[in-house]
């Protein structure tokens, strides 16, 4: 269970969030939805150990999951500016997280499943923007976070990409994993029938899950 209490972030005068609570249950996918500005990265960047907040708590099975203590190997993140070394390869750098996550390389079928099988050995400044994304969504999910953060994850994927990642985030809600994901698309959000987290002013409106 993810429990977020009363998190508040300030930048300067800026107030960005004030207040912020909600919780996700293993397997339920989440969409944070706001304006631009509205604190979006902010939240999933707290949530991701990336920055600090200013006051409030959020806990994982009730571990804290803020703080330099907290239990990163559990947590997937992938940023919207995802940009990993140029010089790496897919496979290494999938090697990488596995080794930093104590965790095992994904299998043959998992790689394939989002369509990375081909380009592994090809530098990471060599692929294309939908292909880095589905390779730092794929790193995101080794070894089976109880919890995934994603930043925009469909930005830069084309129709077929969008259809792979609905059904790469159905699967790992399937499998228990809680799905957090900020996003401007609504057919995503209803494609996956995720319940609506909205940031409004530095707080969130609860809403029903979207059924497109």
């Amino acid at each position: 269970m993810l429990v977020v209490s009363g998190l508040a972030k300030r930048f300067g005068r800026k107030r960005v969030l004030e207040g912020v609570s909600f919780e996700g249950a293993p397997g339920e996918l989440c969409a944070l939805v706001g304006d631009n500005g509205s604190g979006k990265s902010t939240l999933l960047s707290i949530l991701a150990g990336q920055l600090e907040a200013d006051a409030g708590d959020a806990t994982l099975d009730g571990t804290s999951i803020l703080g330099r203590s907290a239990p990163r190997s559990r947590i997937g993140f992938v940023p919207e500016a995802a940009n990993p070394p140029g010089r790496m390869t897919g496979g290494q750098l999938l090697a990488l997280v596995a080794a930093l996550k104590a965790a095992p390389v994904p299998d043959e079928a998992a790689i394939a499943a989002l369509g990375l099988d081909a380009i592994l050995d090809q530098p990471i400044a060599s692929l294309s923007l939908g292909q880095r994304r589905r390779l730092c969504l794929r790193a995101a999910l080794v070894g089976e976070p109880a919890l995934l953060l994603l930043d925009e994850p469909s930005n830069g994927l084309d129709i077929d990409g969008v259809a792979v990642l609905s059904k790469t985030l159905e699967d790992a809600a399937t499998a228990g994993t809680i799905v957090v994901l900020a996003t401007h698309d609504r057919e995503l959000v209803a494609r996956l029938g995720a319940r609506i987290l909205e940031l409004e002013r530095g707080s969130i409106r609860d809403q029903a899950a979207s059924t497109g």
